[in-house]
């Protein structure tokens, strides 16, 4: 790659997209990964209670959404939220099934506070976080009643995979599970997870190759520590941030990253965006934006001031709001984002962005800090190919815009 595409791709990848700033800034990519890694995150704001109307519990909820959507375009430590997004879409939940966005904003406070951490403990986090007790039907797992719900999909989504456990594991696991309950008080808009010894099964469990008086913390570290854990979480690190379908030599050596430097996510994360293929051809373009990446990513780079619930509502007629997805294996990162209404969808949105005026609008582009030289350089790494056709000599700066934004290069990251 030539110097401009590869920090153009590094951006693209780490960002989102790089900003025109970030752009022109000369700094190197193992610069701002430091920088980033090593930024204490942002947090969630205490949600306000609802003393007297539960009505406005759908106020409160958007406001949550607003704020996660606000902070994914504009935040200063742009890898975190990238970060964030991803491991939304690893542990997925549903706002829509838990309908509580106090219980929301706990996990969101999650996996932002432990998004870098050791996997242990973010595994534990989530495990034991009401939103996750609550979708996966872990508040009704007690002993004497036991619910395999979350048993099997720790193991079949989060960790070691199918093929790596059995019926009985999945039963001795519930068990160990045991004991969890919600507590929420709408008043003061918090909600927490409390174990309740009297429910749980303290019972001896035989659980993938080894038996003891397990409980949540056992079974979490079980599995954090499991051999096949490290290679399912860096192929999906992998194949999120750089290609599908990689090598069995880089995930070995990513595994490696991940026991030798106990479960740090950080340095796996960092291992992964240091690594030599990551700046492959197979690499470059090589990932179809969702709607999600399009969106988010579209008003980070050219800067566009935009209404949380337009974009809230444009991400919904795309078919991904933040905190919905279809099913708990979360959203798909194929060409299945790439049909005819998604794709006119993003062709009337890259207008809107860029060509629209006054408030009512909800998106305001400041044409006046952008060249179309610096446009091609910004959203295509001065590489149209067949992208653009014709002369564009007489298109503003919006409609230049606009026509960016709506090529199939810039539908690749």
């Amino acid at each position: 790659m030539e110097p401009l595409q590869q920090k153009a791709h590094f951006l693209r990848r780490a960002t989102g997209g790089a900003t025109l700033e970030e752009l022109n800034r000369d700094v190197a990519p193992a610069t701002w990964l430091s920088q980033w890694l090593n930024t204490p995150p942002v947090t969630v704001p205490q949600l306000p209670g609802l003393p007297n109307d539960p009505k406005l519990l759908t106020e409160i909820r958007q406001q949550l959404i607003n704020w996660i959507l606000t902070q994914t375009i504009t935040a200063s430590n742009p890898f975190h939220e990238r970060i964030v997004s991803f491991w939304r879409d690893y542990f997925v939940i549903s706002l829509r099934k838990t309908n509580n966005p106090y219980m929301v904003a706990d996990y969101e406070r999650r996996l932002r506070t432990y998004a870098f951490g050791d996997f242990q403990e973010l595994l534990f986090q989530v495990t034991t976080s009401p939103a996750m007790l609550h979708f996966l039907d872990g508040r009704q797992n007690r002993k004497g009643n036991i619910n395999e719900n979350y048993s099997r999909e720790v193991k079949e989504l989060f960790t070691i995979g199918r093929g790596n456990y059995t019926e009985t594991d999945v039963q001795e696991g519930a068990r160990a599970l045991t004991g969890w309950r919600i507590e929420t008080d709408l008043q003061a808009g918090t909600t927490t997870s409390v174990f309740r010894p009297g429910q749980h099964d303290n019972g001896r469990k035989t659980y993938l190759g080894q038996t003891g008086n397990f409980k949540t913390e056992d079974v979490v570290a079980i599995l954090a520590n499991h051999p096949q854990t490290s290679r399912n979480l860096a192929t999906r690190l992998w194949s999120t941030f750089v290609y599908p379908n990689p090598e069995a030599s880089i995930i070995d050596r990513l595994a490696a990253v991940y026991r030798q430097n106990n479960r740090s996510l950080g340095k796996l994360i960092e291992a992964v965006f240091t690594s030599p293929e990551f700046y492959s051809e197979r690499a470059y373009r090589s990932q179809i934006r969702t709607p999600q990446e399009f969106m988010t990513g579209s008003l980070r780079q050219l800067q566009i001031q935009a209404d949380p619930k337009r974009v809230g509502n444009a991400l919904r007629s795309m078919g991904q709001p933040f905190y919905n997805p279809a099913t708990v294996r979360g959203w798909t990162n194929d060409e299945g984002w790439l049909t005819a209404p998604s794709l006119i969808t993003r062709l009337n949105l890259a207008r809107q962005f860029t060509l629209s005026t006054g408030d009512a609008a909800g998106f305001k582009f400041d044409r006046e800090k952008f060249s179309k030289e610096a446009l091609l350089a910004l959203l295509l790494d001065n590489n149209p190919g067949q992208s653009i056709g014709g002369n564009t000599s007489n298109l503003s700066i919006g409609e230049f815009a606009a026509l960016l934004l709506s090529t199939p290069l810039y539908q690749l990251a």
